[in-house]
């Protein structure tokens, strides 16, 4: 189980979690779900060790073996779609850049950069480059926005294929009826419902 026990995260004044505990299973797809501005970023940021709880602990995950997708697509803009891919594998495996592609639907635009991208192609790539960093644990924030149902449905499948426990945080209720398990929450402070 991932574990988060009493945690309690600060933004200057504002109480983000309070004394906030959570077990998730080591097993498939969870997803978070709960208005804008609630606090899943927060609660996935304090899982990966992004953001340092004031009190409390979190078990079941390591850091250095967890890849994380922000909520933002965080690509350069002087690297191919490709080399977005490579920067993150090991030399040894840098041939795999074409099965991470066709992992988020972007075959024939390795050699693109971000500005001919849409914005659900930005999101796919962002995503297909979490995915090939690998690890233990995948945290997902947002990890469909602008991208179309079909493909969503497709690419979660390819998730779960993976065989390593994804928790993501979502507001598209056909991602979330994809999911496994749900947790609702509400908040700040962070709450379930």
């Amino acid at each position: 189980m991932i574990k988060l026990q009493n945690i309690t995260v600060c933004y200057g004044k504002k109480l983000i979690l309070d004394r906030f505990f959570l077990e998730i299973p080591r097993r498939g797809l969870t997803a978070l779900s709960g208005p804008s501005g609630c606090g899943k970023t927060t609660l996935l940021r304090a899982a990966a060790g992004l953001a340092k709880p004031s009190e409390g602990s979190v078990s079941g995950v390591d850091p250095a073996r967890t890849a994380f997708l922000f909520q933002e697509d965080r690509l350069l803009p002087w690297r191919t779609v490709c080399q977005h891919i490579t920067d993150v594998l090991p030399r040894s495996r840098r041939g795999e850049a074409g099965r991470w592609l066709a992992f988020a639907e972007l075959e024939g635009e390795g050699n693109a950069y971000p500005a001919a991208l849409s914005g659900g192609m930005a999101r796919r790539l962002a995503l297909a480059r979490c995915a090939a960093l690998g690890g233990d644990l995948f945290l997902l924030d947002e990890p469909f926005a602008g991208v179309d149902q079909e493909r969503t449905a497709r690419i979660l499948d390819r998730l779960r294929g993976l065989d390593v426990p994804v928790v993501l945080a979502t507001h598209q209720p056909q991602v979330l009826a994809a999911c496994d398990r749900i947790i609702s929450l509400d908040g700040p402070p962070l709450r379930r419902t």
